[in-house]
């Protein structure tokens, strides 16, 4: 037996398995490629959340004051509206009227013009 012979079936055993053990070898570089991949988008994440949650605690400051700035000016403009409407009711009404006076103290004055007899010339 100093002779191992080997039978092609056992050689074809022989190169599955070597086959096999590359094919195990590839995927764990391809594992740990994809490890590396994943721990750095991880960081990157991680990073990206340090930088916003500030900024959105920012945003969201900004926003609250704004939206109190809004209601104050909401409430200056129903203010200023209920004035405008009080002051409108107010003026409308007299000037109305004066509008009519003055309308008819014209209307009058243009008759009394028609109406005015005119005087003979003075003889000579």
């Amino acid at each position: 037996m100093g002779l191992l012979a080997l039978s092609a079936g056992d050689t074809a055993l022989i190169i599955l398995a070597a086959f096999w053990g590359l094919l195990v070898l590839f995927l764990c570089v391809v594992l740990l490629n994809t490890f590396r991949v994943l721990e750095s988008t991880k960081m990157m994440i991680d990073a990206t959340r340090e930088e916003t949650v500030p900024l959105l605690r920012e945003v969201r400051g900004s926003v609250e004051r704004t939206n109190r700035e809004i209601d104050r000016i909401d409430g200056i403009l129903e203010r200023v509206e209920r004035v405008s409407g009080l002051i409108e009711q107010a003026a409308a009404s007299p000037l109305v009227k004066i509008i009519s006076v003055g309308a008819g103290i014209r209307k009058g004055a243009s008759r009394f013009k028609k109406s005015k007899p005119k005087s003979p010339p003075p003889a000579d």
